[in-house]
C-alpha cells in the first residue's frame, strides 16, 4: 500500500512538472498596468451595450507566458515561438469554447496611462475592435511585459478573452 501511495505521490509530482508553466512565466495574478487594461476594455464594451469581461486566472496564465515567450524570443506574433497556433498554446492553459487574443507593443515601457493608448490602437484596428467588442467573450487574461525586441526596448501586451465555457 505504502509503495503505491509513494509511485502516486511521484506520478503526481511529475506530471505537475510536466504541465507547469516555464521558467519565467509570472503567476496569474493582474497588476495595476493589466488591471487598468482590463477596465479600458470594460468601458469600451460598455460603450457599445456589450457586458463586462471578468479577469480569468488561466487565461491570465496563458496572456502572461506568450507575452514573456516574444520578449524571450525575440518575435512578436500571434503564433507560438514553435509555430503552434494561438488556441492551441492557450488550450495548454484552459479549455474554452471560444477563444480570441489580442497582441500590442510599444516602445519603452508600460507606464502610466498606458492602458488608454492600448485599448485605443485596439479599437482602431478592426480586427482587434471585432474581437474587444464580441459578445462570444466573457473572460479575459491580461499579461504585460517590458523587455526588448531586437535593439529596442519594448512594452508587450497579450490579451486572451474566452467563453465561459
Amino acid at each position: 500500500m505504502r509503495t503505491v501511495a509513494l509511485l502516486t505521490s511521484a506520478l503526481g509530482c511529475l506530471l505537475a512538472a510536466i504541465f507547469a508553466a516555464p521558467a519565467g512565466a509570472a503567476s496569474a495574478r493582474l497588476d495595476n498596468r493589466e488591471r487598468a487594461i482590463v477596465h479600458r476594455i470594460n468601458v469600451e464594451r460598455a460603450n457599445h451595450g456589450l457586458s463586462a469581461v471578468k479577469p480569468n486566472k488561466r487565461l491570465s496564465r496563458a496572456a502572461d507566458y506568450h507575452s514573456w515567450e516574444m520578449l524571450d524570443a525575440n518575435y512578436f506574433a500571434h503564433e507560438s515561438r514553435n509555430g503552434g497556433s494561438f488556441d492551441a498554446r492557450i488550450g495548454r492553459f484552459t479549455h474554452k469554447r471560444a477563444l480570441g487574443e489580442t497582441l500590442a507593443m510599444i516602445g519603452g515601457r508600460c507606464g502610466h496611462g498606458s492602458a488608454r493608448r492600448i485599448v485605443g490602437m485596439w479599437m482602431n484596428s478592426p480586427g482587434h475592435r471585432d474581437i474587444l467588442l464580441s459578445s462570444s467573450y466573457s473572460l479575459v487574461g491580461v499579461g504585460v511585459r517590458s523587455g526588448s525586441l531586437g535593439s529596442t526596448k519594448a512594452c508587450v501586451i497579450t490579451a486572451d478573452f474566452g467563453s465561459k465555457h
